[in-house]
């Protein structure tokens, strides 16, 4: 975040371009790369530079491999010759887009696209899918009501940042949005002595963390019509429908991790990231259908 933080400042406030040095990159994990990815596509879209950032690519291969593979070179319009191959890269798909009115399939169709017919039958299209669909729609609508800490208020192109895998027996999906997050909705949907309960109940102490259970909890939708009335809830949904897996949720400055086994919440954690991320994350893990561990 500090890096990402002083490439914003640099292109957009100092207007001048800058050169990401990738180098002696060995490893890129998720949860940071989809940050990555979203501030980057972010800080290109606003600057007025003609070619703000510019990439110097991983010695090592693999690093290499992922940013071809995830399109970062596509954002900055840096030419990149390697070819992807590696069994875990190639499954990564990344894909943005601006807003679903939660009316349709279009976000359905859209995910769906990303793996083939077979294995989104095995994520029951009509459970799983359908309530990702409805999760990513809810986080839009709501995600830039207000402005976040730094003063962005969204782009006018795209909202959402979306990371997917199948591998190993496995469904991965990450979607980002660069909002205000959780607690800024939270506290203007619901009672102060609501929040103040979930906290006390379960001992939430991080302010955006207890925000993130409120919503899972009472599940409130900011758009007050009912066939959205459940909408905060459906990122736990998908994976109490699914019946095993786990939901990772960071907003700003709080995480809260749910895991599910055999159709049993099995563990829930929360805590402190000890950073504002400037956005939310939502994070699933789905093991197929018929998989020899259903936990993955």
């Amino acid at each position: 975040m500090k890096f990402l933080r002083a490439v914003a400042h640099w292109v957009l406030v100092d207007e001048q371009p800058v050169r990401l040095d990738f180098r002696t990159t060995e490893s890129f994990y998720p949860a940071g790369t989809i940050l990555l990815y979203a501030e980057l596509d972010r800080i290109v879209s606003l600057s007025k530079l003609p070619k703000p950032v510019t990439l110097m690519d991983p010695i090592a291969r693999r690093p290499r491999e992922v940013l071809k593979q995830i399109g970062i070179h596509e954002i900055t319009k840096d030419r990149c010759d390697v070819i992807p191959e590696r069994e875990d890269v190639v499954y990564w798909k990344a894909t943005k887009g601006l807003n679903q009115s939660g009316e349709n399939l279009a976000m359905l169709e859209a995910v769906a696209g990303r793996v083939n017919k077979s294995h989104a039958k095995q994520l029951e299209l009509s459970g799983a899918w359908r309530g990702v669909s409805e999760a990513v729609a809810n986080s839009v609508e709501h995600a830039y009501k207000f402005a976040r800490s730094d003063g962005f208020a969204g782009l006018p192109d795209t909202r959402w940042w979306m990371f997917t895998q199948l591998r190993h027996e496995t469904f991965v999906m990450a979607v980002c949005d660069l909002g205000c997050g959780y607690r800024a909705t939270i506290d203007q949907t619901l009672p102060e002595k609501f929040v103040s309960e979930v906290a006390a109940r379960f001992g939430v102490a991080n302010r955006d963390a207890v925000a993130i259970h409120t919503a899972m909890e009472y599940g409130r939708s900011g758009t007050r019509r009912s066939e959205r009335g459940k909408g905060s809830r459906d990122a736990l949904s998908v994976v109490q429908r699914h019946g095993a897996g786990e939901l990772l949720i960071l907003s700003n400055t709080g995480w809260m991790r749910y895991v599910f086994k055999g159709g049993t919440e099995v563990e829930k954690h929360n805590g402190d990231l000890g950073i504002d991320i400037r956005g939310t994350i939502v994070w699933w893990r789905l093991p197929l259908k018929g998989a020899t561990n259903d936990h993955g």
